[in-house]
């Protein structure tokens, strides 16, 4: 699954959106980011990704039906955090760790 994908890191400045790029692999655990430019391993990492409603049942990041209701029909932003804990030639892998986001994209429908 390739999707449109913001990675951001804090910096003293706040924080900043290091680039926009594409997931090359998705799962509710963590992601493989393409990029030519890595960051460190064992970076705190912040990414933003808008999956549709049928993605999202599909990557289980919620295991509530009551949640999931709640999200129906709807494009969801999924704001989550993790760390970067592998490079490869063309890209990282993070890892999420448990505090992820997930909001309805308002006035869209599906």
């Amino acid at each position: 699954m390739q999707l449109p994908v913001k990675v951001a890191i804090d910096t003293d400045e706040g924080r900043e959106v290091q680039y926009e790029t594409v997931t090359a692999n998705i799962s509710a655990g963590g992601a493989f980011i393409s990029t030519e430019h890595p960051l460190p391993i064992a970076c705190k990492v912040y990414l933003e990704f808008l999956l549709s409603f049928s993605d999202l049942k599909k990557l289980r990041f919620i295991l509530s039906l009551d949640m999931l209701k709640k999200f129906e029909g709807k494009p969801v932003w999924v704001l989550a955090s993790g760390v970067v804990i592998r490079h490869e030639s063309n890209g990282m892998a993070i890892i999420f760790d448990r505090d992820y986001q997930l909001s309805p994209l308002e006035g869209s429908e599906k």
